[in-house]
């Protein structure tokens, strides 16, 4: 048995689970914890529940059980790919954030049916879901802010993209499409639209839970990301065979990591 802990935000929880699905897939018998979730109640709580997911949650019972069982207490030691967490025994419980689609690229096709959504989508999201496909040439751009502004802790690990990196995105956008049709999504959409003023722009302004934000992200066809786990998997699930995806050259203010994908461009 390995339980992998899931914890943070939406994406971070898809990098956790994508994970446990990759072990899965070498064969390992693989929970994962939600526990977690009694305590920590940022960024809206455990959210995979909307997602057609199937590895199982113990309950509190069994998963004491469970680790009585388990030899091992894994970390995750850095934000760079480490084999040895893919080399496991199948008696561990493993703790990490595991931020790059070197761990489960080869499951790729199993995770596009998983993170989709249970239930219906909203009106305003069927609403620009067909804007966005009536678009001949398409750029999800995601700005963030929330936590990383207000957050002085979270600040000083992520920073924030500043106005040139979008504005220099953009212009690449512009430099290989025409036509291009930009939608701009952001959790601070009224300083976005103040500060950030693009020609052929969609604003994305309503209220709905961020599964579906992601799920329009994917649609277009191209994607300008954040240093966000949110907007990382908006531009991954992507499936337009030839789309650009722009990603910031520092996603982190210090520390290394592996999180744009090889063939995303970084300014």
């Amino acid at each position: 048995m390995i339980i992998v802990r899931i914890v943070g935000g939406l994406g971070n929880q898809m990098f956790q689970y994508a994970y446990a699905k990759a072990l899965q897939a070498r064969g390992f018998e693989v929970q994962i914890d939600i526990s977690k979730f009694k305590t920590y109640k940022l960024h809206g709580g455990y959210q995979l529940d909307k997602y057609k997911i199937d590895l199982e949650i113990p309950n509190d019972f069994n998963l004491i059980l469970s680790k009585l069982y388990l030899k091992k207490n894994l970390k995750e030691k850095s934000l760079l790919f480490d084999e040895n967490l893919m080399q496991l025994n199948g008696n561990e419980y493993v703790k990490g954030y595991f931020q790059t689609e070197k761990y489960f690229l080869n499951i790729r096709p199993t995770l596009l049916q998983q993170f989709t959504l249970e239930n219906s989508f909203s009106e305003t999201t069927i609403r620009y879901q067909t804007e966005i496909k009536n678009q001949q040439n398409s750029c999800a751009i995601h700005i963030r802010r929330g936590d990383y502004i207000s957050d002085k802790k979270a600040n000083s690990i992520h920073g924030t993209c500043d106005l040139s990196y979008y504005q220099n995105a953009i212009k690449h956008v512009h430099n290989q499409y025409k036509n291009i049709h930009f939608f701009v999504f952001s959790d601070d959409i009224s300083w976005t639209r103040n500060n950030l003023r693009i020609n052929n722009a969609t604003y994305i302004n309503h209220k709905v839970i961020p599964h579906e934000d992601l799920y329009l992200m994917s649609l277009c066809k191209n994607n300008i990301t954040a240093n966000s786990s949110f907007s990382w998997w908006g531009a991954w699930l992507n499936t337009n065979e030839q789309k650009m995806v722009i990603s910031p050259k520092k996603w982190f203010n210090q520390k290394e990591n592996e999180v744009a994908c090889k063939n995303w461009i970084q300014l």
